[in-house]
């Protein structure tokens, strides 16, 4: 485990991070933020929609990979299914990249971690749905 810790401050000396994401609240949802964790308050009838912002610092189109710590169920009562929370793949235009965060009224009072991945660097956010 050590041997991992070393690794990873190597790497992050080697090459420091300057990818970096956010949550955006454009629709005006109640929310409180501290660094990189969110206490958001959804909607109790139906999907809130959130953005993220992926901001690499380079002006090439650069590809954005989204992901998230778990995997979410939808259900409508006669049938199961993967629950993509949020968008998989975005590109970014002059170093910032966009995607969308669905939360459905079912996932009050859980955490989710969302992860940004671009080249090497990874970043993540969590949010706390009340």
């Amino acid at each position: 485990m050590t041997k991992l810790i070393k690794y990873l401050l190597l790497i992050s000396i080697l090459y420091p991070n300057n990818f970096n994401i956010e949550l955006l609240n454009e629709r005006g949802y109640k929310w409180s933020k501290s660094q990189n964790e969110y206490w958001v308050k959804i909607s109790d009838d139906y999907q809130s929609i959130f953005k993220v912002k992926g901001v690499t610092q380079n002006q090439k189109v650069q590809k954005i990979k989204w992901t998230t710590k778990n995997k979410y169920y939808w259900s409508n009562g006669m049938v199961t299914d993967t629950y993509c929370l949020v968008n998989p793949t975005s590109y970014t235009k002059n170093g910032v990249g966009y995607s969308m965060i669905g939360l459905l009224p079912e996932l009050k009072n859980k955490s989710v971690t969302i992860y940004g991945e671009y080249q090497n660097q990874v970043d993540s956010l969590k949010i706390h749905i009340q």
